[in-house]
């Protein structure tokens, strides 16, 4: 690990759980604008910069960058607000019809956190099930913009933000491993075994934890395979493992993890987990052994390179605009990342490729015959 990365994890590590960064680490030489694009290429900008409070004032960044970064952090921070007022906002709109959503990843996992207004936030996904074309209805009037609909989702930008709405939870690749994981969501989704959570006085409905655990690492896994999957993704397994641990039941995690074909992928983030973030190695639902340690360093190789969901790595080819060769490009360039992400999740990676061609297909026979 180089001196960057030393310095960027101390502040990472500072910033998620409150502790003083190492600050042997820094001096007047450190350079902070490294630093500063790697929080960004990351998405923990608020995180290092919690991190940062805690060395001498003459140990941080210079003046005029220390400012643009507590500026990032209050745009950060407003971000937040916003979509935590908008999702009491859409909670309300499909209450009013009798419709309760489960709300994913997002501002949820957020709570995990010690600040969680610093988290990175995106946009809100909410799994509607059989409601999917009632909550499309009942968004339209206020959409500005309708994304691409895909098999799982349509995304609709609403009230300034993105509110992706899922008919499908998720997916995984292999068909078995898939069987059973919605077999898995349509037990607690058709009992009511979800869980309660207050965001800014909003009641929101959560999936049920086990299954919240390995979800999210679900989720890392296959942005993974995909484009590349960012250190905030890491984070915040990382975090709910840790805020979580009381409840966590580890056996079950375990059981479902084996059931999926996941337990490989998270032994791997076990290690940038505790190495890198701090977890205590108690904490994690599966230990991680020797043997992964040079998997975990590649893993961490391959997300300091591509940033969050790839979007750091500025040598990557663009995608053609064209439609189909659009499509070609991404379908050609995941059956190379997918060889290489084997070594992660070995099922889920020789499976995706083909998936992803049948789902293209699907749809475009779904768009022609609604033509």
């Amino acid at each position: 690990m180089n001196r960057i990365q030393q310095q960027f994890f101390t502040l990472v590590r500072s910033g998620l759980w409150g502790r003083e960064a190492d600050a042997s680490l820094f001096d007047s030489h450190t350079d902070w604008e490294m630093l500063y694009r790697s929080a960004r290429a990351q998405a923990l900008m608020g995180i290092v910069l919690d991190g940062i409070q805690t060395l001498p004032a003459e140990l941080r960044p210079p003046r005029m960058l220390y400012l643009k970064w507590c500026n990032s952090q209050l745009n950060i921070e407003e971000k937040n607000q916003l979509l935590n007022q908008e999702l009491a906002n859409v909670y309300a709109l499909c209450r009013q019809a009798g419709i309760e959503p489960i709300l994913l990843k997002g501002q949820g996992v957020a709570q995990n956190y010690r600040h969680p207004l610093h988290r990175q936030c995106g946009d809100i996904d909410l799994y509607t099930a059989s409601h999917y074309e009632r909550v499309n209805q009942l968004l339209l009037p206020d959409v500005t913009r309708i994304e691409e609909e895909c098999f799982k989702h349509t995304g609709y930008q609403w009230h300034g933000i993105m509110v992706e709405n899922h008919r499908v939870l998720n997916n995984l690749n292999a068909p078995a491993a898939d069987r059973r994981f919605q077999t898995e969501i349509s037990r607690w989704y058709n009992a009511g075994d979800w869980r309660t959570q207050e965001i800014d006085g909003c009641r929101v409905l959560l999936p049920p934890l086990t299954f919240d655990v390995v979800y999210i690492l679900a989720h890392s896994v296959l942005h993974a395979l995909n484009e590349g999957v960012g250190l905030r993704q890491i984070c915040d397994w990382t975090c709910l493992l840790h805020h979580r641990q009381a409840d966590i039941d580890k056996t079950a995690v375990r059981e479902q993890l084996k059931a999926y074909g996941l337990e490989k992928a998270a032994r791997i983030f076990g290690t940038i987990a505790v190495r890198q973030l701090g977890l205590p190695a108690e904490e994690l639902p599966i230990p991680y052994t020797a043997d992964d340690l040079p998997t975990g360093d590649w893993l961490l190789n391959d997300i300091w390179r591509e940033g969050n969901f790839g979007k750091g790595n500025s040598d990557k080819k663009q995608r053609p605009k064209g439609y189909w060769s659009g499509k070609w490009y991404t379908l050609t360039r995941l059956i190379g990342r997918c060889n290489d992400m084997k070594r992660l999740a070995p099922a889920e990676a020789r499976w995706y490729p083909i998936i992803v061609a049948q789902h293209s297909i699907g749809m475009q026979w779904k768009l022609k015959r609604g033509k």
